[in-house]
């Protein structure tokens, strides 16, 4: 099995958890690291035994010469950083969002083809309890699929930086974690073919731990209406002013629900409510009968996102949550904001291919009585 030269770009404290999952892989080798401030670089390189430090990507792209390449700078920075990786003959997998607009994520997907380079773009899915509901989402199970709602809100990013700045950011809750409600609900549901939203700024004095205080310039507060093929509406929520987190991802259908738990707040991670006798425990949820908690797939290294990235490069094939659908994702929230803006609803172009085995008439409830 030939190694994997991985290097990072983006030194921030979301970078551990891909330096961490890549060091537990078998044949890659984590070689590089930049930050524009090289002592950040040099101390979480040293933390974890990663031997290069830049504060220049282009010259640790031409140095080091990555196969593959870790993109978790700030927002705005995605577009151009995971376009120079590629342009240099690495793949890209790039934190959430895709970009800080539709017109740069559209640019990265042109380069991906360009390059013929993996572009594996997140928010991440494929969690076992994500994973163990999908079974369940047919008509045997809960019915036509009549409704939906994703969310993650939470009180807000806990450091007084660029998360508030518009300037730097590009966008605030919405780009931040309304992608992740986003990705969930599409993955299920299809393609977006309308949007509505409402977007503000609800909170522009902040107060941050350890009493610091900041001055908001980026929305905190998003709702979105969607619309799916069958006209079945969704909601979306991405606030950052929820006293805890929610993150759960719920499908309605007309005799049974499927609820996907994200947030540690419900005492499960997936419930499915449905008049089939289903494997898996009994229980009451909500004060409801007929509830069971499936039994989750395994998890590990090899499952989680660094390790379907690599995947991924060794078989030469893009993985299945493809660039498509990150670009069509950040259409959904372009056109969002638009929405806000205008007060219209406004039609989504893009498409995706759907990965699952999903049931092509779970949403069509126009052909018989129901």
């Amino acid at each position: 099995m030939k190694k994997i030269r991985l290097a990072f770009l983006g030194a921030g404290e979301i970078s551990d958890r891909f330096i961490i999952q890549a060091q537990s892989l078998k044949n890659v080798h984590t070689t590089a690291i930049f930050s524009r401030d090289i002592k950040n670089a040099i101390e979480k390189g040293g933390k974890y035994r990663v031997p290069f430090a830049f504060n220049d990507h282009k010259k640790m792209l031409k140095v080091i010469r990555p196969g593959a390449v870790v993109v978790s700078t700030p927002h705005p920075l995605h577009a151009r950083h995971s376009i120079d990786c590629m342009k240099a003959g690495a793949h890209v997998l790039c934190e959430k969002p895709m970009a800080a607009s539709f017109a740069d994520a559209k640019k990265m997907v042109q380069a991906s083809k360009k390059y013929r380079r993996i572009l594996n773009v997140l928010p991440f899915d494929h969690y076992p309890p994500f994973l163990a509901a999908l079974p369940y989402i047919k008509e045997k199970y809960i019915g036509k699929i009549t409704s939906a709602h994703s969310e993650l809100s939470f009180p807000g990013p806990p450091r007084k930086n660029w998360y508030y700045d518009r300037k730097t950011a590009g966008g605030g809750a919405m780009l931040d974690v309304g992608c992740y409600a986003l990705s969930r609900l599409i993955s299920i549901m299809g393609p977006v073919k309308k949007v509505s939203a409402f977007s503000n700024i609800l909170i522009p004095r902040r107060r941050l731990p350890g009493n610091k205080k900041t001055r908001s310039t980026v929305d905190d507060n998003n709702v979105m209406i969607l619309e799916f093929a069958g006209g079945v509406f969704a909601t979306v929520k991405a606030l950052w002013s929820h006293p805890y987190v929610e993150n759960r991802t719920v499908i309605y259908g007309r005799k049974g629900f499927v609820s996907i738990n994200f947030d540690g707040v419900d005492s499960v991670p997936l419930v499915v409510c449905t008049r089939k006798k289903i494997k898996g425990k009994k229980i009451k949820y909500r004060n409801l009968e007929n509830c069971y908690i499936p039994k989750l797939p395994p998890f590990s290294p090899e499952k989680d996102i660094v390790g379907k990235f690599i995947s991924a490069i060794r078989k030469n094939k893009q993985p299945v949550y493809d660039a498509a659908q990150s670009l069509h994702i950040m259409e959904v929230m372009d056109k969002g904001y638009l929405s806000s803006i205008t007060g219209r609803a406004q039609k989504i172009s893009t498409g995706f291919r759907i990965w699952w085995n999903k049931e092509k008439s779970i949403q069509n409830l126009k052909g018989k009585f129901i």
